[in-house]
């Protein structure tokens, strides 16, 4: 009976219901179901290639290191005042075009001088081409090392040239088999062959071990004066390669180490 009376009720309450012939109980469960999101066909992306049922992402192209040459480029600042420092050291030098290489895409030069003098009246024979840092080691070099210690030798003479040997050569190192680049291909190096003196001799590089003369005194302080100003300093007895010159140049390492052999 009270079942009935319920029934009266809704259909007087609901009635599209009644009229449709359905009861309360029969449209609950169909009016409590979740609507349902139309599924939707997975976007096209005909620029990305699919392969199987996940699409293809293309990552990137990887750039390639620049070549070491490149990698060594002052910036406008730095080389300004590079070269205003050479200037005040009195080198004289001309400013050259990029130089790189054929055989190597790691040699080359991006900012090259040619120098000629490292200060009034010591000039390098032919000239040499190198990067602005490395002039400026060489002549502070010159002035605060070479230039007071040669004057110990009989006669106090002065400088007046330097014979070069490698200055900006495109090869690999001496002696570690060819595997590294040397610092001559990237201009931070400089090789001495002799100096030229005012009396009208020349201080020739060599092995002088055991002498016990002057010259000796002098080429070893020369050379270890250099550890100041250069990264790499070699010479005689260093190996065989390098018994007819003073190597210097200005190799950066990690922790600033040096190699003063």
């Amino acid at each position: 009976m009270f079942g009935r009376l319920l029934l009266i009720l809704g259909m007087v309450w609901s009635p599209g219901l009644a009229a449709s012939g359905q009861t309360g109980a029969e449209v609950a469960p169909e009016a409590q179901r979740p609507v349902m999101r139309p599924e939707m066909p997975p976007t096209a992306r005909p620029d990305i290639p699919a392969v199987g049922d996940q699409p293809f992402v293309e990552k990137p192209g990887v750039e390639p290191d620049p070549p070491a040459w490149q990698a060594l480029t002052e910036s406008d600042a730095s080389y300004l005042s590079c070269l205003f420092g050479l200037t005040m050291l009195g080198v004289r030098y001309t400013r050259l075009d990029p130089l790189t290489s054929p055989e190597d895409r790691d040699c080359g030069i991006a900012r090259p001088l040619n120098v000629t003098a490292l200060q009034p009246g010591v000039g390098i024979a032919g000239g040499a081409t190198m990067r602005c840092a490395t002039v400026r080691q060489l002549a502070l070099w010159l002035r605060d090392e070479a230039v007071p210690v040669v004057r110990h030798l009989p006669g106090a003479p002065a400088i007046t040239g330097i014979v070069p040997g490698s200055t900006y050569q495109c090869r690999a190192r001496v002696g570690d088999g060819g595997e590294k680049l040397s610092e001559h291909a990237l201009g931070n190096a400089f090789d001495i062959a002799a100096l030229k003196l005012s009396d009208g001799s020349e201080l020739t590089i060599s092995p002088r071990n055991g002498s016990g003369d002057m010259r000796e005194a002098v080429q070893k302080a020369m050379r270890h004066g250099a550890c100041l100003y250069f990264t790499t300093v070699l010479g005689p007895g260093s190996d065989a390669a390098h018994d007819d010159h003073l190597h210097f140049d200005i190799a950066a390492r990690r922790g600033g180490w040096r190699i003063c052999d």
